[in-house]
């Protein structure tokens, strides 16, 4: 019988990054990237707006109250 020939594991381009201490690393070693899984959470990126020492969501928001400032600073 010819010997059992196996497939070496597929590197990812992140491979490197999580093991030098990425999210992955991160995440697992308080048990949290499992239990957000295990649950269905996705994280998620968002933009977020600073203006005055506040930060905004939304940038109809953050527009607003600078305007409000201004509007008020000229009165």
């Amino acid at each position: 019988m010819p010997p059992k020939t196996t497939k070496s594991p597929t590197r990812r381009s992140t491979d490197r990054w999580e093991n030098e201490g990425g999210p992955s690393a991160l995440a697992s070693l308080d048990g949290t990237e499992t239990e957000l899984k295990k649950l269905g959470i996705t994280p998620v990126q968002m933009t977020v707006f600073h203006w005055g020492g506040y930060r905004y969501s939304n940038s109809r928001d953050a527009i607003a109250a600078a305007r409000r400032a201004i509007k008020s600073a000229v009165s």
